[in-house]
């Protein structure tokens, strides 16, 4: 019984004892200082450590991914409307040359037709000259 209870407290205790006389001279006279070392615990220990910093590294993997998607979008959205600006001030643009240039081409057309009028009119004058007669002009 006193044996089985012996190992069921060395299961439960997982250190052992380690005499700690490796070069150090113990604290009094005649007296051996010993330090428990929880190997199976350090083991495990270890192994948590590694984990946390295997989790924290994916989670600044993800982080950083979070972040990377989210610029991506941001600058498609970006492009997108920037696109659509762009096409409504080009189109905005090309209206109003349009309609200046269709006001130049009706100056240019009204100066033409002027000088035209004045053309035959001097024609007409010329030709009655020669035939002698004249416009009759109303003044008022």
């Amino acid at each position: 019984m006193e044996a089985s209870r012996h190992r069921t407290q060395a299961k439960n205790k997982a250190t052992t004892a380690v005499p700690r006389t490796a070069g150090l001279p113990p604290k009094e006279p005649g007296t051996v200082q010993f330090r428990t070392v929880d190997l199976s615990g350090k083991k495990r220990q270890a192994e948590r450590i590694r984990q946390d910093e295997d989790m924290a590294a994916r989670q600044r993997e993800m982080k950083e991914l979070q972040i990377t998607t989210m610029l991506a979008g941001w600058s498609d959205t970006l492009d997108e409307r920037s696109h659509a600006k762009r096409m409504k001030r080009y189109s905005d643009t090309k209206k109003e040359e349009m309609g200046l240039a269709a006001k130049e081409l009706s100056a240019l057309r009204k100066v033409q037709m002027q000088e035209l009028y004045d053309r035959e009119s001097e024609q007409y004058k010329e030709e009655l000259e020669q035939l002698g007669t004249t416009f009759y002009r109303e003044r008022i």
